[in-house]
């Protein structure tokens, strides 16, 4: 009804932009201006930012805008953002108790800007867009002031954009008197008795709005939270370490969502957990969260019996946003209990990749108490963050109770922003120079060495490049297989290239080409260094169309676990991934087939599989196999290997053959498949209509020295 009023008001009142206030049709609204006649009317405009007319669209070079009402809106980006300008209404009375109004833009206090002031000059209230950093969008969205104690008062508007860089232009519409207040200024005072504070939420991320976290001992965080009275899911901010505290939440919400928010308490539960892991969506064996958005493997540390895997993480969607480092533990690397997060977005950014490690006792300038305590290195993203003016900085944290709790270092950053998009610092002790070792994304295809006596002070060594690759970055050594004397150290990208050579604590000097064995929906991955036994184990994101999630209140996983080892074919190491060795504590046996030869048609047993959760463990000779192409086709995506090119499906370039053999392990669950072929990884979504498994055995005949066939259990029980 808003609505259709405020565009009744615009057509009728066309040509009276401001002068003294027109009565509304309705009694309750009072339009002062609208800017839908094709000129400023009485606004005195000074400078060349707001050109010589309101405008019906985005200008040159703009982004599209939307959310303005009727004809037109005023904006100050003629000229882009390094035109300036003033416009200043003429002087009206408050007649109702609330100044509703559209803006968009720059959120700069005092540059980008829309003031109200009272006759004398006084400044009586300010707001200002939504943008301070690059991307965003140029919606215009409703804001409120509360002129109630100023009735009668005779009152001016200024429109200000003095900024000449990024975001140095407004965006404003619909100045309205109302007895209604379209946009709620809304506090929750909270003691913290009940570990979850619960958020009734629909997954449209243009609902989106922001609301802040802090607590009397100076904790601050914020967060977007799409707040709904009818949610299609209740999401949560995890509490459990703020038991005992006071803490205020606070934000801006439209006038309808008051019911909704009202919703938002302290609960003990939350509104299906009841249901967690049990969804039909669900994978039966890789990790996801409990709520959410997932990406990046963070934080990754093996302490005292316990794998630690932290994560890029949305707690209040299913869409990248918020990023906050999401923690979970696991005895086994396969049942993972969820903890609340490790870190929050703070005043120096949201919370970027970064790594985990193990501080041994006087190792560090960090006021670290137990032994061992457990670091981590992240990244600060500026650009996130509600503070204008951050850029990405690095941080480190730290814990005293295991890795239940971890507190920033109050001293962060402890890399200033160096150079384009930095980020994501793998941080390690490297013994032989007795220095922390920082591998740290910096632009482009370039890496940077930074070393540290305490992880406080940092000194930056070396670059290197990994040529088709970028950001976060891994760097650990690997003995040689059948000589452990021979150790090499690898540089790792987000997709998986890599290089082999030495590091010498200071400086990492290739003697191979960039390679890669790690194909398909997986990205991102971080491998831990204090792994029992001495494996170097790994976990990546499985990024892919969120679309396999449809519905669910939460999106993506992590990969399965996997070894990395470093083996010599023609006297070249090349790294070899296998799936870790826990998976198989999940079988459930369902056929094994030895030394059989076959074109298909008689073997059985693969239609015996049912279900999603499936493992095939698979063993080909080569020399008594005549089939040019082999392998599987799982729910009707083929992962074949190609005898004449040593090929196979989803992976770029020629494949390793193993004394002759080829090892090929398919794993399934809901939603996807993964293969380990001869040392390579292959990591697929699927949408799994078709028949479960079928085998590709096309000119010939295939023979299994051995072919296993395994159902895998659910971990979530």
């Amino acid at each position: 009804m808003q609505r259709i009023v405020n565009h009744f008001l615009k057509t009728v009142m066309a040509g009276c932009l401001l002068g003294s206030v027109v009565p509304a049709r309705s009694a309750e609204d009072v339009l002062v201006a609208g800017f839908d006649d094709g000129g400023f009317g009485d606004w005195k405009v000074t400078g060349k930012a707001f050109g010589e007319a309101p405008v019906t669209g985005s200008l040159p070079n703009q982004m599209e805008v939307s959310g303005f009402e009727g004809a037109g809106y005023l904006s100050s980006y003629h000229g882009g953002d390094e035109a300036t300008g003033k416009a200043v209404s003429p002087a009206f009375e408050i007649t109702r108790p609330y100044l509703n109004f559209l803006i968009g833009g720059g959120g700069f206090e005092g540059e980008t800007c829309v003031n109200l002031r009272s006759e004398t000059g006084k400044l009586l209230f300010t707001a200002v867009g939504p943008n301070v950093h690059p991307g965003g969008s140029e919606k215009l969205e409703w804001h409120t002031w509360d002129v109630s104690k100023f009735d009668g008062d005779r009152v001016r508007i200024e429109v200000i954009d003095r900024r000449k860089e990024g975001w140095g232009h407004i965006s404003v519409d619909q100045f309205g008197l109302s007895s209604d207040a379209r946009v709620l200024e809304v506090e929750k005072k909270l003691m913290v008795n009940k570990r979850y504070l619960v958020w009734p939420i629909v997954m449209d991320q243009g609902k989106s709005r922001r609301f802040v976290f802090r607590s009397q001992d100076g904790w601050m965080s914020y967060a977007t939270v799409a707040l709904a009275e009818r949610p299609d899911h209740w999401v949560f901010t995890d509490l459990a370490n703020l038991q005992g505290e006071t803490i205020t939440v606070s934000g801006r919400i439209s006038s309808d969502l008051k019911a909704a928010w009202d919703k938002v308490v302290l609960s003990d539960t939350f509104p299906g957990e009841e249901e967690v892991y049990h969804e039909s969506r669900r994978p039966r064996y890789h990790f996801t969260s409990r709520r959410g958005w997932l990406n990046d493997p963070n934080g990754l540390v093996y302490s005292e019996g316990k794998w630690h895997l932290c994560y890029q993480h949305n707690p209040y969607n299913v869409f990248w946003d918020n990023m906050t480092w999401g923690h979970a533990v696991s005895d086994d690397l396969f049942h993972w209990v969820e903890r609340p997060p490790a870190l929050w977005p703070g005043e120096l950014g949201v919370m970027f990749s970064g790594s985990g490690f193990i501080v041994p006792p006087k190792h560090s300038g960090l006021p670290i108490t137990s032994n061992p305590g457990i670091g981590l290195a992240f990244t600060a993203w500026g650009e996130g963050s509600i503070v204008p003016g951050k850029k990405a900085t690095q941080g480190v944290a730290y814990s005293n109770d295991g890795g239940r709790t971890f507190s920033k270092f109050a001293g962060n950053p402890v890399i200033d922003h160096i150079i384009g998009g930095n980020r994501d610092p793998k941080v390690f002790w490297h013994d032989p120079s007795r220095r922390w070792v920082m591998a740290l994304y910096h632009d482009g295809s370039e890496y940077g060495i930074h070393v540290s006596k305490d992880l406080v002070s940092w000194e930056q060594t070396s670059t290197y490049q990994i040529p088709g690759d970028s950001e976060c970055p891994d760097l650990f050594p690997l003995p040689l297989e059948g000589d452990p004397d021979q150790v090499r150290w690898i540089v790792w990208g987000a997709n998986g290239v890599y290089m082999i050579g030495d590091f010498d604590g200071r400086k990492f000097e290739p003697s191979s080409a960039p390679q890669r064995n790690y194909w398909g929906n997986v990205y991102a991955g971080q491998s831990y260094d204090h792994a029992p036994d001495g494996r170097r184990v790994h976990i990546g994101w499985m990024r892919g169309d969120i679309a396999s999630f449809h519905g669910a209140p939460f999106s993506l996983q992590m990969s399965l676990p996997m070894d990395f080892r470093l083996r010599s074919f023609d006297g070249k190491p090349r790294l070899w991934i296998e799936p870790s060795k826990e998976v198989e504590s999940l079988r459930k046996a369902i056929a094994e087939n030895t030394d059989i030869t076959t074109d298909g048609t008689d073997l059985g047993s693969l239609a015996s599989i049912e279900g999603k959760s499936f493992e095939i463990d698979a063993t080909i000779d080569l020399e008594a196999t005549d089939a040019q192409r082999f392998g599987f086709r799982i729910f009707g995506e083929p992962f074949a290997w190609d005898s004449a090119t040593k090929t196979f499906s989803g992976a770029g370039g020629t494949q390793v053959e193993d004394e002759g053999k080829v090892h090929l392990r398919v794993f399934s669950d809901v939603g996807t498949c993964e293969v380990f072929v001869n040392g390579t990884y292959v990591a697929r979504y699927l949408e799994q209509q078709a028949p479960p498994v079928e085998l590709i055995a096309e000119g010939g005949k295939v023979h299994f020295d051995r072919l296993s066939l395994f159902a895998l259990d659910s971990v979530w029980k």
